[in-house]
């Protein structure tokens, strides 16, 4: 009789081992169940916009897309620009497509415009025929874009490591910072004075180079309080042959 109670009781002791067993295998412990999680590295926001800067200063050609998430920047009286997408060789030669509404009549224009040192020609909304034009007359400045773009890093305040993502095929950091929108006028001429805007910037996990950059704030007087521009750069240092249009 006594051995009958020793191995029930062996059996019992054998069934809440195994059971505690499968119970320590399925769920893991707090320590184990992120094990395979990999921290992403710490990086100084500062050290790396300086690093952009060296990177910005080396670009030769590139081609960029100037897109407005909200609102649009005054292009011609009664003549909004939306979208301009082109090429650049710098120092100071500009060939880009705009996109753009015409308050009236109501509708949906494009149009393209060309600069070469000091001159400037647009295309003619209507004929389509090049027209010289003032330089000083176009809202947005490309020329010489890597040194405008290294002025506009230099100048952010408060700089921070947003995160990580993915972008045009390349690992980036995305860093959030402010800047005074007096700051921006080598890009936007005309900017006012004083008024804090956002932004956050894009830069390639390896070299730091710029890819992207998104403005959040009235930068112009004629801007929406909450305006938002996307710039965005690729085909970097791909050379290109920009001439004067016949």
């Amino acid at each position: 009789m006594l051995g009958v109670k020793m191995k029930v009781r062996l059996r019992g002791c054998l069934a809440t081992a195994l059971v505690a067993a499968v119970l320590t295998t399925g769920c893991g412990s707090p320590e184990t169940a992120g094990a395979t999680e990999t921290p992403e590295p710490e990086i100084d926001a500062r050290a790396a916009l300086l690093q952009a800067v060296d990177e910005v200063l080396k670009v030769e050609f590139a081609k960029f897309i100037l897109a407005h998430e909200k609102g649009s920047t005054t292009l011609l009286p009664g003549l909004e620009m939306k979208r301009a997408a082109g090429i650049v060789e710098i120092p100071d030669r500009v060939a880009l497509d705009v996109a753009g509404e015409l308050a009236f009549p109501r509708s949906f224009v494009e149009t393209s415009i060309v600069t070469i040192g000091d001159e400037a020609y647009m295309k003619d909304l209507l004929t389509g025929r090049w027209h010289p034009v003032p330089l000083a007359m176009l809202p947005v400045k490309f020329a010489d874009l890597g040194r405008t773009l290294a002025d506009i890093i230099r100048a952010v305040e408060n700089p921070s490591v947003a995160g990580s993502e993915r972008l045009q095929a390349y690992d980036t950091y995305r860093i959030e910072g402010r800047i005074q929108s007096q700051d921006l006028s080598s890009l936007v001429p005309g900017a006012a004075e004083g008024a804090p805007v956002a932004l956050d910037l894009w830069l390639e996990q390896s070299r730091k180079l710029l890819l992207q950059v998104r403005i959040t704030g009235k930068i112009l007087p004629t801007d929406i309080p909450d305006a938002i521009r996307l710039l965005t750069l690729d085909d970097i240092n791909v050379p290109v042959n920009i001439t004067a249009p016949e």
